[in-house]
């Protein structure tokens, strides 16, 4: 398996594994210091921590929304030494109740230590639609 499709498998299964819940795959990717800039909260979340008190927030959000419906878009990877930074589009859709949907950019920094990749930062935020007031043109 190339770095590339190592990186790829290791986004996809982030959001395989929120969906179905499994906070144990989720963080297996994670460094333990990881860092999270998360689309539904305001602060960092740093180290494991606090991403187990966030992992329980996020799990009372999701539990009381609908089934969830996802798409990752990559869009692109580099690769420098043992440092990878990967930028993708992650398309959202939960469904009633509270149902809601988006267009998520993310970058994740990943770090290969011993022959593994570990993410090392994840960034979410909402792909906006331009300038506030203005109507987005092509």
């Amino acid at each position: 398996m190339t770095a590339d499709t190592e990186i790829w498998a290791i986004v996809r299964g982030i959001f395989e594994s929120f969906s179905q819940r499994d906070e144990s795959s989720l963080e297996r990717p994670m460094d333990p210091d990881c860092t999270v800039w998360d689309v539904f909260e305001p602060e960092l979340i740093v180290g494991s921590e606090e991403r187990e008190a966030f992992h329980q927030r996020d799990r009372q959000q999701s539990q009381a929304r609908g089934a969830l419906s996802w798409e990752v878009e990559p869009l692109n990877l580099d690769i420098v030494g043992d440092i990878a930074i990967a930028r993708y589009y992650l398309h959202f859709t939960y469904q009633p109740p509270h149902a809601t949907q988006g267009r998520v950019r993310i970058t994740d920094i990943l770090q290969n230590k011993t022959g593994v990749w570990k993410i090392i930062h994840h960034h979410e935020g909402m792909t906006p639609t331009g300038p506030p007031g203005f109507e987005h043109q092509h």
